[in-house]
């Protein structure tokens, strides 16, 4: 047997032959072996022998070397990898550093797109996607169809007509737990100023059944909720930071809420507050008696909670739960109460859609705006790269003739792309976390509602996904057609254009293209909210806001617990407040307008004409008032006058009604000296017809008929006091606070403001979500208009020759300009045309969004395409000024 030579084992160590390099190896071994033998004196075929007998079975040690030869080949992989990407990145940030204004210009679009949506995307993840701070939340839902059973306060049960809280004892199965909860105010006292706090009445088992305990202190007792039990509550966190200084002896502490002793027992942990903006929690009792809810100007608590039992489904709990109200419903007498169709979906719902509600449609409108503009950075970004490549025909051509294959370079082109949007992604987490705080003060509580946003491992995640995917997105075209080109042509001095570069030409256009259709459809949805926020404002609320200022109160049951007292309370503050030089007109009201439907509705009818039938009954919202009010808010009074200062407790008694409500009920006459039965009272004669007053929401479609009725006769706990005059409002509000501190010290007030801010805070969740898309949409025409001159910028620069030899032939400075112009335009046009497509498939979106304008509004769709086209327009100015500058000797001897 021939012997191998050793230098060729050595040569081929790293071979691209393994099985070869393995039977080389274990020749040589066997050959080594055998010639031991042989020299120890053995026979050949002797030596042979003993020789495979020791090196065992080939078969095994040759699969031992392929695996031991697999894992080297991958771990010498691994590191040429590591250590081409390492070059790929050095290079690329070396490249990118010797072109500054580039590598600014495309790290600035990335961090505009990357940041806000990245903001609105914190916002989305804090209502949306992130659990809810309860133990196995998805267990937790809200059940309708329910009443807490309660007496009166002469002791009588009330009249059941559904299945009550209690019932629920009887479906364990179904449901672990459940409690009831109410929300309201109340006047704290006992922690420094009296101040107003929202508190919650909860059923002992509120805690337990969302699962979460006291971080101080403990949770209620059921004995707790026995009627006539001792007060006690626990704290917010918030409010026992704010209020009590973060003491630990705070508890067994007495406070004072509406003039009742409480008893401290718990601080809750930080950040629970549920209901949302909850400072303090007292037991509700069941059951309870109307007095319970006097505070809080309740009937019955609306909300009743409870967390699914483990294998069981919301489904099978709504039927269980519907099974039960339709035996309430079948056996209660015919005639009384609702006989409207229920089904088991709308008796139990998840508990975070009850939370979220309608703002869902709004936070996943805003979120498709923010990617939107994403989309159109990318867009930008790929045609600022496009540009570059072009500009590196030459260089790439060099390493390709070099030997460098296409992946390669499209992993160097790639590479760089990374490094800009990873770079753009780290700007942009800066801009969102500064967003984010913008955002937490400009959204209303309602629409965040249950955890403010924040910048936080899973939004840094998802922005560093989003960085990689826009540097993807951004990078491969431009890197798939830089090495397109022919290698020879692209080496030659000049470089001819060919039909590679033509093609990264249309692919530039096409990309500009995209982008303005993009805009113009973030443009259009931001004219149509626009108009509609616009068509809000233009709304008459029924009242005159300038000069007026307002605050809320409420009194104390056990120190105004009678009429007398109330009433006398509130016409020594009025007393004071007329006292005041510069106070023209001041009152008080059981309710300010505009404040969502809180206050009570009841039937009313025209005495003397025949009873309407149940499907006909006009309801009214019932309000009472001191007779200067209408001269306060500034609420005409169209017939008539205002209520009488006095009350004659022997006459009919007087009311007020609004135009709406004289409209409904006497159609074509003057209601002035009719008579009015409300709810199967008495008939009161109406004295005056005022003027229509947005009671509820600013856009509700109709407006809410109101009466009105003294408040020296009927006034409540809860009331707010408003004055106007000429003095600043500043001073306004501080002459309220001093007038209400003059009769009582200890009284708390809250929600002192102007009634402009009443207005603004109406109309707060329609400003934020069109301020955003606006803002998103100035944004997204920005970096259009960026887009339109990169492309024409780098068109003008590739036909530098081209003009100047249409110069040196007579070609005048406005034909130039047409020339140059006329590429912009047409990018423009062609967008416009894609942009109103797609906006014309998109903003039907809107329509549960607007108010007073259609979605498909044709101001915003004939506006927004001029504008787009004029911004176009603008950016294509900038190239064709310097392209009539052009020598066209220099630029005819360029080559």
């Amino acid at each position: 047997m021939a012997e191998t030579p050793r230098w060729r084992r050595y040569l081929r160590l790293w071979g691209p032959d393994p099985d070869a390099d393995i039977e080389d190896e274990l020749r040589f071994h066997l050959e080594m072996r055998e010639q031991e033998y042989l020299a120890a004196g053995f026979a050949p075929e002797e030596a042979r022998r003993r020789a495979l007998e020791r090196l065992g079975d080939l078969d095994a040690v040759r699969a031992w070397l392929r695996r031991h030869d697999r894992k080297k080949q991958k771990r010498a992989a691994r590191v040429r990898a590591a250590g081409d990407l390492l070059q790929d990145v050095r290079y690329g940030v070396r490249k990118l550093w010797q072109e500054p204004g580039f590598s600014a210009a495309v790290v600035a679009v990335l961090a505009l797109g990357i940041g806000a949506t990245t903001a609105m995307f914190s916002v989305v993840d804090a209502v949306l996607l992130r659990p809810l701070p309860f133990e196995h939340d998805e267990q937790l839902v809200m059940l309708d169809g329910l009443e807490v059973p309660f007496r009166s306060p002469d002791g009588e049960s009330y009249p059941r007509s559904a299945p009550a809280l209690t019932d629920l004892d009887s479906m364990r199965a179904v449901f672990s737990g459940y409690a009831a909860y109410a929300p309201g105010s109340l006047n704290l006292t006992g922690a420094g100023s009296p101040v107003r706090v929202n508190v919650t009445l909860v059923t002992p088992s509120f805690f337990s059944t969302l699962g979460v305990r006291p971080a101080l202190g403990r949770p209620f007792t059921p004995e707790e909720g026995e009627p006539g039990a001792p007060p006690v509550a626990i704290l917010s966190h918030g409010l026992w930071l704010r209020q009590f200084g973060a003491d630990p002896g705070v508890l067994e502490r007495t406070i004072g809420l509406n003039g009742v002793q409480y008893r401290v027992i718990g601080v809750m942990p930080r950040g629970f507050a549920f209901p949302a903006e909850t400072e303090l929690w007292t037991p509700l009792p069941v059951p309870f008696t109307l007095a319970d809810f006097e505070p809080f100007r309740m009937y019955l608590p609306s909300s009743v909670i409870a967390r699914l039992a483990p294998g069981v489904t919301r489904e099978q709990a709504g039927q269980r739960l519907l099974a039960l109200v339709n035996a309430y419903r079948e056996a209660r007498p015919a005639g009384s109460g609702s006989d409207g169709q229920v089904t088991a979906a709308e008796l139990v719902r998840p508990l975070r859609d009850v939370l979220v509600g309608q703002r869902r449609t709004a936070l996943l409108v805003l979120m498709g705006a923010t990617a939107l503009m994403l989309l159109i950075a990318c867009a930008n970004v790929a045609t600022l790269l496009l540009s570059r490549s072009a500009t590196r025909r030459r260089e790439v051509a060099v390493r390709s003739a070099l030997g460098a294959t296409p992946g390669r370079i499209l992993r160097q082109l790639l590479v760089e792309a990374l490094v800009l949007s990873l770079a753009g992604a780290a700007l942009g987490v800066v801009i969102a976390h500064a967003a984010v705080g913008a955002l937490d003060a400009l959204l209303p509580a309602g629409l965040v509602g249950i955890a403010p946003p924040r910048v936080d491992a899973r939004v840094l995640a998802f922005a560093l996904v989003i960085g990689v995917l826009a540097g993807i997105v951004s990078g491969v075209w431009p890197g798939l057609g830089a090495f397109r080109a022919d290698a020879i042509e692209a080496i030659k001095p000049g470089g001819p254009v060919g039909a590679t570069a033509r093609g990264a030409a249309r692919l530039r256009r096409v990309l500009v293209t995209a982008e303005l259709a993009l805009a113009l459809v973030l443009l259009i949805g931001a004219g149509v909210m626009l108009r509609s926020f616009l068509a809000l404002l233009a709304t008459d609320p029924g009242v005159r806001p300038e000069r007026v200022a307002t605050l809320e109160l409420t009194l104390a049951r056990a120190t105004y617990g009678n009429l007398a007292a109330r009433r006398a309370f509130f016409e020594d503050v009025l007393e004071r407040l007329y006292a005041t030089p510069g106070i023209a007109a001041a009152a008080v009201v059981s309710e300010l307008p505009l404040k969502g439907r809180q206050g009570v509705s009841l039937s009313v009818r025209a005495a003397g004409k025949p009873a309407p039938s149940r499907d006909e009954l006009v309801f009214a919202h019932y309000v009472t008032i001191t007779p200067d009010y209408f001269r306060a808010l500034g609420i005409p009074l169209l017939r008539g006058r205002t209520l009488a200062p006095a009350v004659d407790s022997a006459g009919p008694g007087e009311v007020v009604i609004d135009e709406a409500l004289a409209e409904q009920l006497w159609p074509g006459e003057d209601p002035v000296g009719q008579g009015l039965v409300i709810a199967d009272e008495l008939p009161r004669t109406v004295v005056g017809v005022a003027g229509n007053v947005r009671a509820g929401a600013l856009d509700d479609p109709e407006v809410i008929p109101q009466m009105y009725l003294s408040l020296a006769e009927r006034a409540p706990s809860y009331a707010a006091i408003v004055a106007r005059g000429t003095l600043p409002e500043a001073a306004l509000m501080r002459h309220l606070r001093d007038a209400v501190r003059a009769v009582d010290p200890s009284q708390a007030v809250y929600n002192v403001r102007t009634m402009e801010q009443v207005i603004a805070n109406a109309i707060a969740p329609r400003r934020a979500t069109t301020t955003l898309i606006a803002v998103f949409g100035a944004l997204a025409v920005l970096l259009a208009g960026i887009g339109v001159y990169a492309v024409v910028a780098f068109s003008v620069a590739q036909r530098t020759r081209e003009i100047g030899i249409r110069m040196a032939m007579g070609a005048r400075t406005k034909d130039v300009l047409r020339l140059v112009l006329r590429e912009g335009a047409a990018l423009a046009v062609a967008g416009a045309a894609a942009g109103l497509l797609g906006a014309w498939m998109l903003t039907r979106v809107l329509a549960g969004m607007v108010y007073g304008v259609s979605p498909r509004d044709p101001v915003a769709y004939a506006l927004a395409p001029a504008l787009l086209i004029a911004i176009a327009l603008l950016a294509s100015l900038l190239p064709a000024r310097r392209a009539v500058r052009v020598d066209p000797v220099e630029a005819i001897r360029v080559e």
